[in-house]
């Protein structure tokens, strides 16, 4: 309904993105193929959901989140979401992590795709409900080495939490490096994660924007003091199967999405649930200009 006459230039997905377990399958096809499972997942769950006008041909910024592991184990087939940028015209998850500059006349855009997983990899004994290092619902042999995961169940905590660390180092020295006018992150899990680490990224190295899911609900946290001043929304009711609460009046934020409208000087995103209505919307200037942002939210902004 919205993307004829809003006309997107891409699309940022923050993950969950086969909900509940992940494509159903394990790790380990060889990257330069596509399982069977999976075409059939990303054909009745992607290709043959986000399409039309305004939609088709336009790139997919994905990222991974805890249930594409297989919430609570390592070694569903997340590996094939990366794979899969490789057999489509759109989608793209060429890794765990990323950047896409985006270039428009007169101004750029960078946007860091990161993988927040390890917020939900704890040790094995701990959380079988929601530990994707868990030794509950791993099952005996688990193994994501033929792709560069965890070798075993003992490993995967010290993975996923590695490569946490290795992108905070990657997207600080990226941040350092950066000549765009502004600069996102797109990561999986929703706004208070790794808070202090945000904080320095906005107040030191010039983020300008957080963008995260997991909770299935549409909130804007508009120049938030737990960050910092960074503003943070969550779209995490874009695909997933239950919302938080239940969708039962005109302005819910229970599903939708995000629109995002940039110019050199400011960035306006609105939220769009389900019924089309807008249930908030702010007004964020880049780090470079002060970080001055004017919120407008209609919904919960605190």
């Amino acid at each position: 309904k919205f993307a004829p006459e809003r006309k997107p230039d891409l699309f940022i997905n923050v993950g969950d993105n086969f909900y509940w377990g992940g494509v159903n399958t394990y790790c380990g096809t060889p990257m330069h193929k596509i399982d069977p499972v999976t075409a059939h997942q990303f054909r009745e769950i992607y290709e043959n959901v986000y399409h039309g006008p305004g939609v088709d041909g336009k790139p997919w910024l994905s990222v991974l989140g805890n249930h594409d592991y297989g919430g609570f184990q390592f070694n569903k087939a997340w590996d094939q979401q990366i794979s899969y940028t490789w057999a489509s015209d759109r989608w793209v998850m060429p890794g765990q992590y990323f950047m896409q500059r985006v270039e428009y006349p007169g101004f750029s855009v960078e946007i860091f795709m990161l993988d927040s997983n390890a917020m939900d990899s704890h040790p094995k004994s701990a959380d079988p409900k929601h530990n994707i290092c868990g030794a509950a619902h791993n099952p005996p042999g688990a193994t994501c080495a033929g792709t560069g995961g965890p070798k075993d169940l003992d490993a995967c905590f010290k993975f996923m939490w590695d490569t946490w660390r290795s992108q905070q180092k990657w997207t600080e020295k990226k941040l350092q490096e950066s000549t765009a006018d502004w600069q996102l992150v797109a990561t999986h899990f929703q706004c208070g994660h790794q808070a202090q680490w945000y904080k320095k990224l906005h107040q030191k190295l010039g983020l300008d924007l957080l963008v995260t899911g997991h909770t299935h609900v549409q909130s804007i946290f508009h120049k938030w003091h737990v960050l910092g001043g960074l503003t943070c929304f969550i779209t995490g009711g874009g695909g997933g199967i239950t919302s938080e609460n239940a969708p039962d009046h005109s302005h819910t934020t229970a599903y939708g999405f995000f629109d995002l409208a940039f110019t050199k000087d400011s960035l306006h995103l609105e939220s769009i649930n389900f019924l089309g209505n807008k249930v908030g919307s702010a007004t964020v200037t880049p780090v470079g200009l002060n970080a001055v942002t004017e919120s407008e939210s209609e919904s919960e902004s605190k």
